[in-house]
């Protein structure tokens, strides 16, 4: 066994991303990401006793390039005897309809088609890996995320699981080159139209080629300690909800006794579990609507605070209320 891929199987079985007995759906676009993946699990199929298929999804954009992805991925599915289903979307009529960019829309419908594709108790396979996870941290950091944006991606997440996030794109293409395997190139991915490919063809390969070569693995570290600790304070703060705050279909009352004399990290994330507990979507709310109604805490009766989604903050001498959009009861606190 080559040594790419025990560090596969080493990823597998530490992060327990596969028990055995289940069907593993790979996403497989025809980039060296995503065969290598399927090779290596093609590989030790019956060591992991799994049974695998593969799913390519053509987003319909990139006219002739896409159909010979498609053929590529057909091909060498029929090499391996995986199964495999194609699936044809007009992925730029959906981000029209949507308002949605073309990558936000591609990873909506690749999702959806990888959850219809996947049986009960099967696994998702994709083939993100440290760069990729690097990518996402640096993006995170650049647009103001708190500790669970450092998170990044995670190695295991409900049925989706990420085998090749402990190597980064330079262990996958030397694997490639090694067992002269081949692959197609998406020539979007190297255009720098967006901030993502930006990251990924100049600001990576620079901090690696000049700072640190292990610049991807630090940053997978890091989104790793940063994950734990939003885990960590997460569970503090679900159990100190669960103790002093009082629910009802639209609101959320928060003495402020026990919040008061607490870390502000801590604070915001009481706040974001009473906001989760309403059933309140956080999709377009900025760190700054936290520290708002952070802020509420320590201001006087009376004040009244507007955010997102019509959500509404009433301050009181001794507690705050959250009312959720279209709440009747916001009279004065107490």
């Amino acid at each position: 066994m080559d040594r790419f891929t025990e560090r596969i199987l080493r990823t597998i079985r530490k992060r327990e991303l596969i028990h055995g007995g289940e069907t593993v759906v790979v996403g497989l676009s025809g980039g060296a990401d995503s065969v290598c993946l399927l090779r290596v699990l093609k590989g030790t199929e019956r060591l992991l006793k799994i049974r695998l298929k593969a799913v390519h999804v053509n987003h319909c954009l990139r006219g002739e390039e896409a159909l010979r992805d498609e053929e590529f991925c057909r091909e060498l599915c029929r090499k391996l005897q995986v199964e495999l289903s194609v699936h044809r979307e007009d992925v730029g009529g959906f981000a029209r309809e949507r308002s949605l960019s073309l990558e936000e829309a591609g990873r909506i419908k690749r999702y959806e088609i990888l959850e219809e594709e996947t049986p009960e108790g099967g696994l998702i396979a994709t083939a993100h890996h440290a760069d990729d996870l690097a990518e996402t941290v640096l993006l995170n950091i650049l647009r103001g995320s708190g500790l669970k944006g450092l998170s990044g991606i995670s190695a295991k997440r409900g049925n989706i699981i990420r085998p090749l996030i402990d190597v980064d794109k330079e262990d996958i293409l030397s694997y490639a080159k090694e067992k002269g395997i081949g692959f197609v190139t998406d020539s979007s991915n190297l255009e720098n139209d967006y901030t993502r490919n930006k990251l990924r063809n100049e600001i990576l390969p620079l901090l690696k080629r000049e700072i640190n070569e292990r610049s991807s693995l630090h940053l997978k570290e890091l989104s790793e300690d940063a994950a734990e600790a939003d885990a960590f304070i997460r569970r503090q703060a679900e159990e100190a909800v669960d103790r002093n705050v009082s629910f009802s279909e639209e609101k959320a009352d928060i003495p402020h006794g026990f919040v008061k004399d607490r870390e502000r990290i801590f604070r915001i994330y009481v706040i974001m579990n009473c906001i989760e507990r309403l059933g309140i979507g956080l999709k377009d709310w900025s760190r700054v609507h936290f520290e708002d109604i952070d802020k509420a805490f320590f201001k006087g009766k009376g004040t009244r605070t507007d955010l997102p989604g019509g959500v509404k903050l009433i301050n009181g001498y001794r507690r705050t209320v959250i009312f959720k959009a279209g709440s009747k009861d916001m009279g004065d606190e107490e």
